[in-house]
């Protein structure tokens, strides 16, 4: 597996090669086609955002630590999934929603997985989209984007 890691806080993305992860209990793998880039990816990458006034959000003081792959704009295809993860559309493209909560708070309970105050956001907590291959926990954060233009998208790596 290819990805583009931050090795260091503001400092050029590194390439990095690992084994290609195996998705197991309910998760999935996406084949990577596109990553969009937020402004927020960018303050990740410096390692803060800047609040005006000479104050910072460190990232670092929020429990972030490279090496990490940013992206939580991730676009693939589906090509695997683990044996508890159900009806999976295995071959078909999909938005992956990044916001994943830690699953058992009450926030997560009622579904609202981006309110829950332990968060495991794709690109953020956890490995994200800057790479070729992406595992996901859970089908139900596969989002069907069919309608929405190509031209919209863009690759998530630079060729070689």
């Amino acid at each position: 597996m290819l990805s583009y890691d931050v090795t260091e806080w503001g400092k050029p993305l590194q390439r990095a090669t690992r084994e290609t992860p195996k998705p197991s209990g309910t998760e999935v793998l996406l084949r990577l086609k596109y990553c969009g880039v937020c402004h927020s990816d960018v303050h990740i990458h410096e390692g803060y955002f800047d609040l005006g006034g000479g104050r910072r959000f460190y990232m670092s003081e929020r429990g972030m630590k490279p090496p990490l792959t940013l992206g939580h704009e991730p676009y693939g295809t589906v090509i695997a999934a683990g044996p508890d993860a159900g009806e999976v559309p295995i071959g078909e493209d999909r938005l992956v929603c990044p916001w994943i909560g830690c699953g058992s708070c009450a926030r997560c309970r009622d579904g609202q997985d981006n309110h829950c105050m332990t968060p495991r956001f794709i690109g953020i907590q956890r490995p994200g989209g800057y790479a070729d291959h992406l595992l996901i926990p859970h089908p139900r954060y596969l989002i069907d984007a069919t309608g929405v233009d190509p031209a919209w998208r863009q690759p998530c790596l630079a060729p070689d």
